[in-house]
């Protein structure tokens, strides 16, 4: 799911999809067989929300001293949050 993540994808068919277009590529990552949908499914269930906060996390901590000095195009007195637009984009879909 990490995958999925990094690489934009939006739903378990565009992941499956792409993951089938580098089948070849598959079987040197550890995957023996074909990934289907259902198994993403059940995988996306088991997992604890809590890697993917952990994983988001650490790649935060790794990215703000890369980017510590480098301008905003915008000067601020306050902090700046980013926030996760899909959450954003979901309400906006369900209640216009």
């Amino acid at each position: 799911m990490a995958f999925a993540q990094l690489t934009y994808r939006e739903s378990l068919r565009d992941i499956e999809a792409c993951l089938e277009s580098m089948s070849g590529k598959l079987y040197h990552m550890g995957f023996r067989s074909r990934i289907a949908r259902s198994t993403l499914a059940d995988a996306n269930e088991a997992h604890d929300w809590r890697i993917f906060a952990d994983f988001a996390q650490r790649l935060i901590a790794t990215a703000r001293p890369l980017y510590a000095g480098a301008p905003m195009g915008v000067d601020l007195d306050a902090s700046l949050y980013a926030l996760d637009s899909t959450t954003i984009d979901l309400c906006l879909s369900l209640f216009p």
